[in-house]
């Protein structure tokens, strides 16, 4: 099998001819290339050029043309501060409260933002590895594209929690609408992005982590939108031989259930929560993906505790029969050291019991 014929079978929970292995390494890849992340992600040619150096280097399954949370949100007018080497942070929302919602406009993903530069990124890559190497686009979830929007992240779960302490319905709907506008942009980007060449449409949802939030805000405020962006992308995703993927950080074993009804085909799990659990939880609804620990283990640890790791998480989830995909279980850290990349690879290829 191609690296990428060996993704997509475990994404479809069937068996691959060796267990693939998939870190998330997006700005990892401008730290291995000495691009500096403020020309990373406003430039695809140089985006594109670094993944292509990362897997020069590590020889991983799937190449990921990631950055930062913004793109879709600076479509819809948000601003953010962009430091010279580092990630961007959101220093002005598109609308300043709850009120001037309606005045918010889904955005073109061609056109508005920096989506263009992540999809452009893609069509390189695609266009470089051809079918022999499975391509990764970023797609920044509902509930934290919205809360940039309107009054930023702080304001926006300090509404939630008044809405729902006082029983405001009004502000309640206020805050669904607002999901829905964000689910729209995801949505939106997901088809350029399969149309780009991505073979995963992804949904990416750090601020519905339960650090953030409850199960009860995340069953009423995320998973209706979750799930409305996969029943409209996964058709579009399967008809082009893609798959889908939803990532929430933290321990999201209070969530999985829910997660996995999604109809999502491949959860991607945060190390908090153990391989073994996550299958038990979604009942192999879905493939599963991770989950080593992307500090202590992969930036911090030695290849042979990547090598242990590994070994554990795949024999605790009988990875051989399909439907599991070794990665790190958050994005890899920038100056994650190679050899340690290069560890996690090689035990995925090489497990056998």
């Amino acid at each position: 099998m191609t690296s990428r014929e060996r993704f997509l079978a475990a994404a479809r929970r069937e068996r691959p001819d060796v267990v693939p292995a998939a870190p998330y390494a997006g700005n990892f890849g401008a730290t291995v290339a000495g691009v500096p992340i403020s020309q990373y992600n406003t430039d695809a040619g140089k985006m594109a050029a670094a993944q292509i150096r990362s897997w020069e280097l590590v020889g991983h399954d799937v190449v990921v043309a990631q950055s930062d949370q913004y793109y879709i949100a600076e479509g819809y007018g948000c601003v953010i501060e962009q430091p010279y080497d580092g990630t961007p942070h959101l220093v002005k929302p598109a609308v300043q409260d709850l009120d001037h919602i309606d005045d918010l406009k889904v955005p073109d993903p061609y056109r508005d933002g920096r989506m263009h530069v992540y999809l452009e990124a893609v069509h390189a890559l695609r266009s470089h590895f051809g079918n022999e190497v499975a391509v990764r686009g970023p797609g920044t979830g509902p509930f934290s594209v919205a809360s940039y929007l309107a009054g930023g992240t702080q304001q926006f779960l300090m509404d939630i929690a008044q809405a729902e302490a006082d029983e405001e319905l009004a502000t309640q709907e206020k805050l669904l609408r607002l999901m829905d506008i964000a689910a729209e942009g995801l949505i939106v980007f997901l088809k350029a992005l399969l149309d780009a060449g991505s073979d995963v449409a992804q949904c990416g949802d750090s601020l519905a982590s339960l650090d953030m939030i409850s199960p009860a805000i995340y069953e009423k405020y995320v998973f209706p939108f979750e799930s409305r962006v996969f029943e409209t992308i996964s058709p579009i995703a399967h008809a082009k031989g893609a798959v889908t993927v939803l990532h929430i950080c933290g321990d999201t074993r209070k969530i999985l259930p829910l997660m996995a009804r999604t109809g999502v085909d491949v959860l991607e799990i945060d190390t908090p929560v153990a391989m073994s659990e996550a299958k038990a939880l979604t009942g192999g609804r879905t493939a599963l993906m991770g989950n080593l620990d992307p500090t202590t283990v992969l930036l911090q640890g030695t290849p042979e505790l990547v090598r242990r790791s590994a070994e554990e998480c795949l024999r605790s989830t009988d990875a051989l029969d399909g439907g599991v995909i070794l990665g790190s279980g958050c994005e890899v850290a920038p100056r994650t050291p190679v050899e340690n990349l290069k560890a996690l690879v090689e035990t995925a290829h090489t497990f056998r019991s």
